[in-house]
């Protein structure tokens, strides 16, 4: 379902980069990142003893034959007008994915509002590459509107009032004429980062992502919503949660499939982004690196997940804090957690903690994923219909996404650089 963009009329396309030809340079994200050389812990920057290389596995670089693993970039262009909501995480990957459709060379990058001093609350970047809106909306819960009138991020429990949604869909695009006239009106797209940490595992219930997906609309006219799946991270405590996690996620799926059948205008398509799968690829590939006899990912069984899940998953850096983190999600090398009993260990250069990337690694395969998810919803060929909606076609379409972009799946030597601009498509010529 990934095809040359000069074969499809693409609303959404992508290229990618060899690092060295397009850096992600993170500018937007200034706090949730992964600095090099000797950690440090707090405003004071106290230094912890640990050091990050930068370096990664060579299992999660390329693979025997040359093709990419985390070895590249994304750039997007799109027409569309996307708004991810979310928590932190939510807000990393945004941040990043503002500079992929160009928010940082076009410098069509507006703050809205901060949640608190210097932390982005809302965002928007128009216009992106190809014309349309990149949006971010700090939440700390799913949208609801038993939540409206309750205090904003960053306080708990998902608050919003009216406010933040007119002021996202008014106008921030420059290059229009009579900015008086021109609001962005609504959106194509919401994206939802599953704020689990911030909500505790039973209040993410069927209900309240369904009234999330339907509010989508009612308050930002969005017609297609992504759900991403809730990956293992330290919010993350105990093996039950680990398989009440994997209900919600697999709720999501059923969400997604069974939405065409209900009676409704409105959000017309729900994808699923799995972002609970790309974490346990990663963690995976990083438990093999540091000698964990755990199965290669690219292979396993969503059984073999289960199974060694619960045995390796929950071996956490000895820490007073509440929510220590997994040793295979953080630890580069075994060298000082034998030294200092698993009190401490040199970083990698994957998740900056328990529960957030490091979007300079891992950024570039959520971009791809959410662009070629999209794709399979509003792309379509020369020739055919508009597009071929029928939930078979975008269901495999989803499917083919996720399997190469939320993964270690290697992607080909030959997509990177050259100018090869990727589109995907659901359809049939």
């Amino acid at each position: 379902h990934l095809q040359h963009a000069t074969d499809v009329i693409a609303r959404i396309s992508f290229n990618l980069h060899d690092p060295k030809d397009w850096q992600l340079s993170n500018d937007f994200n200034l706090y949730v990142k992964c600095p090099l050389g000797e950690v440090t812990i707090g405003k004071r920057k106290v230094p912890t003893g640990e050091y990050r290389s930068g370096k990664l596995p060579q299992s999660l670089v390329r693979d025997d034959e040359g093709n990419r693993i985390l070895d590249f970039t994304t750039t997007i262009s799109t027409d569309l007008k996307i708004l991810i909501i979310g928590d932190s995480v939510g807000v990393q990957l945004a941040q990043a994915f503002d500079e992929m459709v160009g928010g940082k060379e076009l410098e069509s990058r507006t703050v809205v509002w901060e949640a608190w001093r210097g932390h982005d609350g809302g965002t928007v970047v128009a216009p992106t590459r190809g014309g349309g809106v990149s949006a971010l909306w700090r939440m700390t819960g799913l949208l609801s509107k038993k939540m409206k009138g309750k205090p904003p991020a960053n306080s708990g429990g998902g608050g919003w009032s009216d406010k933040e949604p007119n002021l996202l869909l008014a106008n921030y695009d420059k290059t229009k004429a009579d900015i008086n006239d021109q609001t962005i009106g609504s959106y194509d797209t919401v994206v939802f980062r599953v704020m689990h940490g911030w909500m505790k595992i039973d209040e993410i219930t069927h209900e309240r992502l369904v009234e999330a997906v339907e509010l989508a609309h009612e308050l930002l006219g969005a017609e297609t919503v992504v759900l991403m799946t809730v990956p293992f991270t330290n919010n993350v405590k105990t093996f039950g949660d680990l398989m009440k996690v994997k209900l919600i996620n697999e709720d999501m799926r059923n969400i997604a499939e069974g939405w065409q059948l209900r009676e409704h205008a409105g959000v017309r398509h729900v994808l699923v982004l799995e972002y609970e799968t790309f974490y346990n690829h990663i963690i995976w590939t990083s438990a093999r690196h540091l000698g964990y006899n755990v199965s290669n990912p690219l292979h396993a069984s969503q059984q073999e997940f289960d199974v060694e899940g619960q045995t390796f998953l929950f071996d956490r850096l000895v820490s007073n804090s509440e929510w220590p983190a997994s040793i295979p999600m953080v630890c580069a090398d075994t060298t000082l957690l034998k030294k200092y009993d698993k009190k401490r260990c040199d970083r990698n250069y994957l998740f900056s903690d328990g529960m957030h990337t490091c979007p300079e690694s891992l950024a570039s395969r959520f971009g791809a994923a959410l662009a070629c998810l999209l794709g399979c919803v509003y792309n379509r060929g020369h020739h055919g219909p508009r597009r071929n909606t029928t939930q078979e076609g975008i269901r495999a379409c989803e499917k083919d996404c996720n399997d190469q972009f939320s993964s270690v799946a290697p992607v080909d030597d030959e997509l990177i650089g050259n100018h090869t601009t990727l589109a995907s498509f659901s359809g049939t010529y």
